[in-house]
């Protein structure tokens, strides 16, 4: 074989590798020492226009390798967190500026973190997938992961490969469908306008057979990401609890669980005007906005789109927030519980990404490393101690 450093810079500049170029890969992550192999990490950090950091940390760098590898994401435009995740296929976690990397079998020395996984678990919990239930306009229930593809109910609505698509036209009183997901689901559906949306766990979309009239008006609870069909003459309605968000077509990101202490609207393309406590915003693309149900206030600001549509792209992001925040995201993924030790504090900031498709523990290895916490999983319920 060629050089092996030589192939190494060859493989961290692919987008993507064979099964067999992963093997390599594996076996030499193993038995190369570690200043060696972040060296060239570093560079290949440095090439993609990732942000440098302070070096006295760089020797930390190896230290949270502990999980198994994946495909990689191709670099295209991405945030901090998908040009990250893309370097070799390495999802990439950041806590106090210091830079965690995962790979599948751990180097000597490491840093283990310690998630306690009864045996009766069978290891680990799966994570979430394409799951939902669809309420159609008689009062009948599908379970959507259930059911074949093919027509539903009166066949003006067909489920094709974790998608639903209604048949486009309009109609006079053609009655209303509700798509619900559970924890631990999400769901797509092209509704008869066109219009795309990407329903989040534990969310719920009310949206009519067919649209008529001049308006075009769901009803949201929970999460969506929206591509709404243009129609200038029927403008588009997202209806929330206190909250409205107007449309005339455009992508947006709707986010708006009751748990929530804010519904945050953050616009990618076209505009929107959101309502709400008596006050009215219209962002431009790149903007978001962010309602509080409680006091009525609404506000907008700059913010940070890859992050805000990352769960639609397969990825959990965190930047900045409350551990408490994270775990409810994660709860609503995984279909768990939270409970905290008396007197943790549950404000702790955390930062990093997270690959939707890894396994409860996985993801937890991932939060001790950043958040200086220790979790233990009992049926489905996480515990969070010190």
């Amino acid at each position: 074989m060629e050089d092996p450093l030589h192939y190494l810079r060859e493989l961290l500049a692919k987008p993507d590798w064979t099964d067999d170029e992963r093997r390599w890969l594996l076996h030499y992550l193993e038995h190369t020492p570690a200043t060696e192999l972040k060296t060239l990490l570093l560079e290949a950090f440095r090439e993609r226009n990732i942000p440098a950091y302070d070096p006295a940390l760089q020797e930390s760098l190896l230290a949270g390798i502990h999980a198994r590898m994946q495909p990689a994401t191709p670099v295209r435009r991405m945030g901090w967190w998908r040009a990250a995740a893309a370097v070799g296929g390495i999802a990439v976690v950041l806590a106090g500026g210091a830079l965690w990397m995962r790979q599948p079998q751990p180097m000597k020395p490491v840093a283990k973190a310690d998630v306690h996984i009864p045996e009766e678990m069978n290891g680990d919990i799966a994570p979430g997938g394409n799951k939902a239930r669809l309420v159609l306009r008689n009062g009948k229930t599908v379970v959507l992961d259930q059911t074949a593809d093919g027509q539903i109910g009166e066949g003006n609505v067909e489920k094709k490969d974790a998608e639903l698509l209604y048949a486009s036209g309009e109609g006079s009183d053609g009655g209303s469908n509700t798509l619900i997901t559970p924890r631990g689901g999400q769901y797509r559906v092209r509704l008869s306008d066109g219009t795309k949306v990407w329903l989040n766990a534990a969310s719920r979309l009310e949206y009519p057979v067919a649209f008529s009239g001049k308006e075009r008006l769901v009803s949201l609870t929970g999460e969506a990401y929206f591509e709404v069909a243009a129609d200038v003459q029927r403008p588009f309605f997202v209806m929330v609890d206190g909250m409205k968000v107007q449309v005339l077509g455009t992508k947006f990101n709707v986010n708006a669980y009751t748990e929530e202490k804010q519904f945050t609207t953050a616009l990618l393309e076209g505009a929107v005007r959101v309502t709400g406590g008596g006050r009215q915003v219209t962002l431009r693309p790149g903007q978001e906005s962010a309602f509080s149900p409680n006091s009525g206030s609404l506000k907008q600001y700059d913010g940070d789109m890859e992050s805000a549509v990352a769960w639609k792209n397969g990825i959990i992001t965190f930047r900045n927030d409350e551990l408490s925040a994270v775990m409810r995201d994660l709860g609503r993924w995984y279909d768990v519980d939270v409970a905290y030790e008396p007197g943790l504090d549950k404000e702790i900031h955390v930062t990093g990404a997270m690959r939707k498709q890894e396994h409860l523990a996985e993801a937890l290895k991932i939060l001790e490393l950043t958040a200086g916490v220790r979790f233990t999983v009992e049926g489905r319920t996480v515990k969070v101690s010190r």
